[in-house]
């Protein structure tokens, strides 16, 4: 069972520009592997079944480590956040194809996220810390901006 809480903040400006900008991250890296599925998915559908070797979750986040190595600036997102935004497209993958094998042909395969979306930042209990009316993110961004925001209390 999974337990969330929406917090409302109240971000600085300079705040809303880092919030933004992880949030491109975790749009990215949806739509990168999303692009990534669609190329592999086909390569394998004219295949014989037993031939056929489908892109999951695991072989995405796999490759986590090498996407932070060679682009630094992902490093700056906590690395649950980007393993989330795995899951999410994930569950979107195997939503549709559980509608679309069930015979729903108005089911929509998952689409590119545009520049206007916004991605929810999704932080497990180790990714921050609430401290009176302050959440504490963890996470390396260059600007320290972000570590302490101001949130109102339910």
């Amino acid at each position: 069972m999974e337990l969330t809480q929406k917090l409302p903040i109240f971000p600085t400006d300079s705040q809303v520009k880092v919030l933004w900008g992880l949030s491109e991250k975790c749009r990215f890296i949806y739509n990168f592997a999303l692009a990534e599925r669609i190329e592999n998915w086909k390569k394998n559908k004219n295949k014989p079944k037993d031939e056929r070797k489908y892109i999951n979750y695991t072989d995405q986040q796999d490759q986590l480590p090498v996407i932070k190595k060679k682009y630094p600036e992902y490093k700056w997102v906590y690395s649950k956040v980007l393993q989330m935004t795995l899951r999410k497209l994930d569950a979107n993958c195997k939503s549709f194809k559980a509608l679309w094998n069930n015979g729903d042909k108005k089911a929509r395969s998952p689409r590119f996220k545009s520049k206007k979306y916004f991605t929810t930042l999704c932080y497990n209990q180790s990714g921050f810390k609430l401290e009176d009316s302050t959440i504490t993110f963890s996470h390396k961004h260059p600007s320290k901006e972000l570590y302490r925001l101001n949130y109102q209390k339910n």
